[in-house]
């Protein structure tokens, strides 16, 4: 038969540990509102260079089309002008 092995944890050192750990759980309650504060101005800045990526992009797209209406004009009115003074 296998000898058993105990261990002795006395109401002290338990009491010991749950000091540490009520401890460490206020610190870390303390650093929620600091981390969630941070969490929201990260929020509201990538929500901001999204608006202002999408605003950019439509710029551009918008100007596209501009210029294939410009060649679209130039490409009706060149041969006009080609059969009227060639």
């Amino acid at each position: 038969m296998a000898e058993e092995s105990s261990t002795r944890i006395t109401l002290k050192e338990l009491y010991l540990q749950v000091q540490k750990i009520q401890s460490m759980l206020e610190k870390l309650s303390n650093q929620f509102p600091g981390i969630s504060d941070k969490l929201d101005d990260l929020e509201k800045e990538v929500n901001t260079k999204l608006t202002d990526h999408e605003t950019r992009l439509r710029r551009v797209e918008m100007n596209l089309w501009k210029m294939f209406g410009a060649l679209g004009l130039v490409a009706a009115v060149v041969p006009w002008l080609i059969s009227i003074f060639g």
